[in-house]
């Protein structure tokens, strides 16, 4: 029923796509054994058993929490995501450091959870292992695909309710049903931690349907999760377990930027660190769901969230956390980072001490932004060509120097589109085995039309990718790869198994 598989020791973990709000009520974290090694996991109220986790949001906020260590908070239309960047994560620190909120950003990252010594509360936050800047289209297209694997796994955990079988019996039951190995384990645990109700598990549907409604335009923000995962109520666990996603999640109506946004056909040139949203579209955003943007203040509680220990976790993370949920004093509940109301309401004065304006940009300012850098193309395959966008071309007769490997390899390294298109045009149109400018096929698309000729179902191996797109190409491998893990950021894919991709 879902399309993640949870992993396990000896292979790396597959990132999920959940809701901030969810995320927020997670309190269970656990490893399957005592090695050094072996992987943690923060399992959430619906059953999702979250060892790395994919985010997309806005980008609200960065600030010091430590002596080595930097805050930034992420918002989806549910709430925010607390993302703590130390000495261990240089890239990652390193792109909060210059980033200028607000901003559409992708996170991937590993999942925890941490308890102050003085607290019962539980804090969640993410471990950043990249972070780039995305499009809104991009941040539409998270949205989507975050709200139909929550009522995927709202589907199989109702089916799950409904059941005799417990524990182990029932994580047995749901494998051979096709449930996937990481859902089969967090719902047995959910069920049993959590007591997940019918009741939370129809507040969750409703979240997700909210979300996908925002992302169509259909409402201006999402009620907040008021519902606790053991809260009782009059829902039947069986009305909910043969859900189907409803037809508004996944934008078939056209609805969506660039089209169906749940199938992530959009070009994935919005995951460079470049950006290529101006400053203008991320205040808008901001300003629609201005209430999640709260999560800036209130979500400080989370600020303990520097997670378990692990063998890369720097000794001060915790303890810097530590200091700052012990300032900050409460926990940030799910009330107090989902939206509420839309902006101007009189109830946005609960919002405490963000501002529903501030980050709204004056006119002068915006001038100023589109005279300096522009902003009238989306993503880096609408530039114009060499010459036309004020790139420097080479002379034509240093032209045949171009079609160097190593030189296209490098062009495409940099993760820009642009550079390579006039790489590729500048290579003899006679030359056997590669692609001119004039196919109008670039690395990315190439790669996702690779990895659907190769999918035979379970996925599409890296090797067959590589091996496909260099022979159709000329680039190199490394080229490939790198245009892969763009796939992978910019949610395009996702990884069913090691080393294997499946388009979305």
């Amino acid at each position: 029923m879902s399309g993640e598989d949870g992993g396990g020791a000896g292979r790396r973990e597959v990132a999920y796509r959940v809701l901030a709000a969810e995320f927020d009520d997670a309190d269970l974290s656990y490893s399957e054994s005592d090695e050094e090694r072996a992987p943690n996991y923060v399992v959430t109220p619906t059953g999702a058993r979250i060892n790395r986790l994919f985010v997309v949001g806005v980008l609200t906020e960065v600030e010091q929490a430590g002596e080595d260590i930097l805050r930034a908070r992420v918002v989806d239309p549910t709430g925010a995501f607390v993302v703590y960047a130390g000495q261990y994560q240089p890239d990652a620190q390193a792109f909060f450091e210059r980033a200028d909120p607000p901003a559409f950003v992708a996170v991937t990252g590993k999942a925890r959870t941490f308890q102050p010594d003085d607290a019962d509360v539980v804090y969640t936050s993410v471990r950043p292992e990249n972070v780039n800047e995305v499009t809104a289209e991009t941040r539409d297209r998270w949205n989507v695909q975050a709200a139909r694997q929550t009522l995927d796994r709202v589907a199989t955990m109702a089916d799950a309710l409904a059941r005799d079988q417990r524990g182990d019996d029932l994580r047995r039951v749901l494998e051979s049903e096709g449930v996937d190995a990481g859902l089969a384990a967090g719902v047995p645990l959910a069920v049993d931690h959590y007591g997940t109700t019918a009741a939370y598990l129809d507040a969750v549907r409703d979240l997700a349907v909210g979300v996908a409604e925002v992302v169509a335009g259909e409402r201006d923000g999402v009620d907040p999760l008021s519902v606790d995962p053991d809260d009782p109520g009059d829902v039947e666990a069986a009305s909910l377990a043969g859900l189907d996603v409803p037809a508004s999640v996944g934008g078939t109506d056209g609805s969506l930027p660039g089209g169906d946004a749940a199938d992530g056909t959009d070009d994935a040139a919005g995951a460079s660190e470049t950006g290529t949203g101006s400053p203008g579209d991320v205040s808008a955003e901001t300003g629609s769901t201005s209430e999640a943007s709260s999560a800036t203040e209130t979500v400080d509680a989370t600020a303990g969230g520097g997670g378990d220990s692990g063998v890369e976790e720097s000794p001060e993370t915790d303890a810097a956390a530590g200091e700052s949920s012990a300032g900050d004093g409460v926990a940030g509940s799910t009330e107090d980072i989902a939206e509420t109301e839309p902006a101007g309401d009189p109830a946005g004065d609960d919002i405490g001490e963000f501002e529903p304006g501030e980050f709204d940009i004056d006119d002068e300012e915006r001038e100023q932004i589109e005279s300096e850098y522009g902003t009238d193309f989306q993503s880096g395959t609408e530039v114009d060509d060499p010459g036309e966008a004020d790139i420097d071309t080479p002379d034509p007769e240093t032209a045949p120097n171009a079609e160097d490997p190593g030189e296209t390899g490098t062009a495409t390294e940099t993760g820009s589109d642009t550079s390579a298109a006039g790489t590729e045009s500048a290579t003899p149109s006679g030359e056997e085995g590669v692609e001119t400018a004039d196919d109008d096929v670039d690395i990315d698309t190439a790669v996702i039309e690779a990895m659907e000729n190769q999918d035979e179902g379970d996925g599409a191996p890296e090797s067959a990718i590589v091996a496909e797109v260099t022979d159709r190409l000329g680039v190199d491998e490394a080229a490939v790869t790198d245009a892969l893990q763009d796939a992978l950021m910019g949610g395009q894919c996702y990884e069913p198994d090691d080393g294997v991709y499946k388009p979305i």
